[in-house]
C-alpha cells in the first residue's frame, strides 16, 4: 500500500510538483515566441534594478516583451502576477532566459 501511494500522483500534484507550485522549470534552449520579441535593445533596465511594483532588490526578472522588471514567485510573485494578466511568457532572469 505505501509503494502504491508512493510512486502514484493525482494530476493536480504531478503539476505542482513539476510546474510552477514547486519553482522548478524546465529549461530549453530554443522557442517560438523569441521571433516575437523588439530589436529594441537600448532600453534594457540594469540588472540591479529593483522591481517596479514593490521596489524588492532580490530575485528580479526582466519581462522582454515590455522590458518591466518584476520579483519572482518567491518574493512577491510579480512577474507571475505579470505574465497570467498580459500573457508576456518570455522573461530573463539575467542568469537564464525561459519560456513560462
Amino acid at each position: 500500500m505505501a509503494d502504491k501511494a508512493s510512486s502514484s500522483f493525482a494530476s493536480g500534484e504531478v503539476e505542482e510538483v513539476y510546474g510552477a507550485e514547486s519553482g522548478w522549470v524546465e529549461a530549453r534552449n530554443s522557442c517560438g515566441h523569441l521571433q516575437s520579441l523588439s530589436s529594441d535593445l537600448h532600453h534594457i533596465p540594469s540588472p540591479v534594478s529593483p522591481c517596479t511594483r514593490c521596489q524588492h532588490s532580490a530575485e528580479n526578472w526582466l519581462c522582454l516583451s515590455c522590458k518591466d522588471v518584476l520579483c519572482s514567485r518567491f518574493i512577491n510573485k510579480h512577474m507571475l502576477d505579470h505574465h497570467q494578466k498580459t500573457g508576456h511568457c518570455l522573461v530573463l532572469s539575467f542568469s537564464l532566459v525561459l519560456c513560462l
